[in-house]
């Protein structure tokens, strides 16, 4: 992305206010449908559409956007904020920075996503996973944040990160500005008996549905474990939720291993959240290396070393 000064991105934002600051057609994109990633096929009313929108949007619900976790390399990343972000963060109240390129700010009051997935159906109750979940900015009503954040925003989603055949992210939140979307939940989407773990935050009317997790073998008796990443800064800083999966009710303790040495004791579920198997997740600062799954006498169940992934569906199961 090519820095820019506030205003340079002004004064070509306003070269075409209709075209530009009208924000991108919602309309086209709720009929479309929304990209998701799942791949458990549960057969249920939650669904994952995965329509490419007419118009040319490029929705970003796909993997490094979003809240999913890559292993982008350090060389690729941005070392300090762009004019916008550093706009952000001393003009928006609650913004705070946390890392040298990114800054999070809050949702305002009565603030709307327009691509979610509301009303998803639950199985038995969330729970609180102790991270956030964040979006991007265009991922909300143009009204929802001051208009020069959510114009600059799209702006740079429809030039500097746009694809050669005219495609663009919405939602994205690579230009540094992440909108904090609020407590992250672990729960089972489907219907009782039948349902499948998923990443859950809660909006006024129900349940959002974020993505689901696992492949069509995950969970099943004699499988290995999944491990799935989602970006956490709820702790001031870039960090990870780790959440993970095993058959059976015979874990009683995990432990997260860090990139930098460090042991996490994570929280284990056995049989509430999915029932007849076992669920996982803790948060870490910095990256995860292994999860290990403990029996009760403190034999090991199995040691998960994650593999470095680059994008797309390899990242999505680690």
């Amino acid at each position: 992305m090519s820095p820019r000064t506030i205003e340079e991105l002004e004064h070509e934002l306003h070269q075409d206010d209709h075209d530009r600051l009208g924000g991108p057609d919602l309309a086209a994109i709720r009929a479309a449908g929304m990209q998701r990633r799942h791949l458990t096929a549960l057969g249920t009313g939650v669904g994952v559409l995965a329509s490419m929108v007419a118009v040319g949007l490029l929705l970003s619900g796909t993997l490094g956007s979003g809240g999913r976790a890559v292993d982008a390399p350090a060389a690729a990343r941005p070392h300090e904020l762009s004019a916008l972000a550093g706009r952000a963060l001393a003009e928006v109240p609650g913004a705070v920075q946390v890392s040298d390129w990114q800054v999070v700010v809050p949702e305002s009051a009565g603030a709307e996503r327009t691509m979610s997935d509301l009303d998803a159906d639950v199985v038995g109750t969330p729970v609180d996973t102790g991270s956030h979940y964040y979006s991007g900015v265009t991922a909300y009503r143009p009204t929802d944040f001051p208009h020069w954040l959510y114009s600059g925003v799209a702006h740079i989603e429809q030039t500097d990160l746009a694809d050669d055949d005219g495609s663009y992210p919405v939602g994205s939140t690579e230009m540094g500005i992440l909108v904090d979307s609020g407590p992250a939940y672990l729960g089972c989407v489907g219907r009782p008996g039948k349902c499948g773990p998923a990443l859950l935050t809660q909006a006024p009317s129900g349940w959002e549905y974020e993505w689901g997790m696992g492949t069509d073998d995950f969970l099943k008796p004699g499988s290995d474990m999944e491990v799935f990443l989602n970006d956490d800064y709820s702790t001031g800083g870039p960090g990870q939720l780790v959440l993970a999966g095993l058959p059976g009710t015979d874990v009683a303790r995990v432990d997260l291993l860090t990139t930098d040495g460090r042991t996490v004791a994570g929280h284990v579920e056995s049989g509430t959240v999915v029932e007849g198997a076992t669920m996982m997740w803790g948060t870490v600062t910095g990256q995860v290396a292994a999860v290990i799954a403990y029996d009760a006498d403190g034999d090991v169940i199995e040691n998960h070393e994650l593999k470095p992934c680059s994008g797309g569906v390899d990242c999505e199961v680690r």
